[in-house]
């Protein structure tokens, strides 16, 4: 039985540049000039766990969302961040929780969208930056500060087979340049590059629609230098100023592992 009860929720989606707003209520609503659409929106408890990494909540929407659609192959140097509302009978809102996704689960109707708990956003305190060696910053990102179309190559693709793509790119490319960076078809879709040796390009996952285009002749493809995350790596982008580790940290810990409160 469906409970004609139950209080509405208002679910804002943004990307950085699209904003998406929907209700899991019985019907479209207006609040404050802004339409939410209704929307088939379910999702899992939200714990108020003293484990920050078990407050997380998983949405489930239907394969034909617009949000869902575009993060079916989705564009590895964005985010996408989700805020939700508890709506009254007065039609006032009261933020409930608010989030970033970090992971995906697709099925032939509907997808589930994994979401860890933004802490900034909801008024909490905490850490929200990591201290490490290694650059925290994502490669072409805001707070890396590089234009990626600086640093693109065309490549021809000779063979793809088992996550291998071999290419002929338009310039001599030094070994290892792509590691860690980006290969994009000439429609959009994006894959993670684990290593780059000579020719040969290591994929994280299968690139579907650079399956499909080799079915069509379409051999063309577009790659990115990639970057370690080290201050030698952020040296060759000539970008140190926006190195976002900190690589003098010491290897052992000053106290010894013992307490110094």
């Amino acid at each position: 039985m469906i409970n004609i009860f139950k209080q509405a929720e208002l679910y804002v989606f943004n990307d950085g540049i699209n904003t998406y707003r929907y209700t899991n209520g019985m019907r479209e609503l207006n609040i404050d000039n802004q339409t939410y659409k209704k929307e088939s929106i379910n999702r899992t408890a939200i714990k108020r766990d003293a484990a920050i990494s078990k407050n997380k909540i998983d949405i489930t929407m239907p394969i034909t969302n617009e949000v869902v659609k575009s993060w079916i192959n989705p564009d590895i140097t964005k985010h996408l961040l989700v805020d939700i509302y508890i709506l009254d009978k007065k039609n006032m809102t009261t933020m409930s929780w608010s989030g970033r996704l970090t992971q995906t689960s697709t099925s032939e109707k509907e997808m589930v969208m994994t979401f860890e708990l933004l802490i900034t956003r909801s008024g909490q305190t905490g850490v929200n930056e990591k201290i490490q060696r290694n650059c925290r910053y994502s490669l072409y990102g805001e707070h890396c500060g590089l234009n990626r179309e600086d640093f693109k190559v065309k490549g021809t693709v000779l063979a793809y087979e088992n996550d291998i793509v071999t290419v002929e790119f338009e310039r001599e490319i030094e070994n290892g340049y792509f590691t860690a960076g980006i290969l994009r078809t000439s429609e959009g879709e994006q894959t993670f590059i684990k290593e780059h040796n000579q020719s040969s390009i290591v994929l994280i996952r299968k690139n579907q629609q650079l399956l499909d285009n080799l079915n069509k002749g379409i051999l063309e493809i577009t790659l990115y230098k990639g970057c370690l995350r080290t201050l030698n790596s952020c040296h060759s982008f000539n970008n140190t100023i926006n190195y976002g580790g900190f690589p003098y940290l010491p290897l052992e810990p000053l106290n010894n592992g013992n307490s110094i409160v």
